[in-house]
């Protein structure tokens, strides 16, 4: 049976201390290769199961070469089987790979929010408000990861003088070229993890 891409990955590392990325995998010089990344290890998790030690040994392996962004597959793999987020991990992996199935953000998140609503659904109003307006709360975590995806699959890039920073995957910042938080953000409102919370709100009240 033919192995996945991650697998060989981490059997060339093992025997020789070495390895070589195919060119889908690289870091890409402006932006983040995030999607091509992702369904890569849901195809490794559905032949191996969610192993660590691919991960944990494998040096990093970087999304861009943007400085900005530092992020790397282990950050990814880490947020996804994350004991600390309460959304269980069963829902976690569906959403990643709802959104990551379909063609357009749009599509995608008509996708995901069963999966959200459906673990929102035994909250009362005023949890379910405080689970969507805090910044670091498990769904908003989720709600940020989905803006990536999503910025990715609607190629979407800053405008001059505007930097995508991050030190922490899932959550990022806009900044101006100056160090200063930048007022700027995506016309596409799939791509505002605000827009995606007040959405999944309405939708709570329907």
């Amino acid at each position: 049976m033919q192995k996945t891409v991650i697998y060989n990955i981490y059997a060339e590392f093992k025997e020789t201390k070495q390895f070589t990325l195919p060119a889908h995998l690289l870091p890409y010089e402006k932006g983040f290769n995030l999607l091509k990344w992702l369904q890569e290890l849901y195809a490794y998790y559905r032949d191996e199961g969610i192993i660590l030690r691919p991960f944990d040994e494998l040096p990093p392996l970087r999304l861009s070469g943007e400085e900005t962004i530092p992020t790397t597959v282990q950050d990814v793999h880490t947020f996804i089987i994350n004991d600390l987020n309460l959304i269980p991990l069963d829902t976690r992996k569906a959403v990643i790979e709802q959104a990551i199935a379909s063609g357009r953000a749009e599509e995608a998140w008509q996708q995901v929010v069963p999966l959200l609503l459906a673990y929102l659904k035994p909250m009362d109003d005023e949890t379910v408000r405080d689970e969507l307006s805090w910044k670091f709360s498990p769904v908003v975590e989720v709600l940020h990861a989905l803006t990536w995806i999503f910025m990715e699959r609607e190629v979407l890039f800053p405008p001059d003088g505007i930097r995508f920073v991050t030190h922490r995957f899932p959550y990022y910042a806009w900044q101006s070229e100056d160090g200063k938080q930048a007022l700027w953000e995506p016309e596409n409102p799939f791509c505002r993890w605000e827009w995606l919370a007040f959405d999944l709100y309405a939708r709570t009240r329907g």
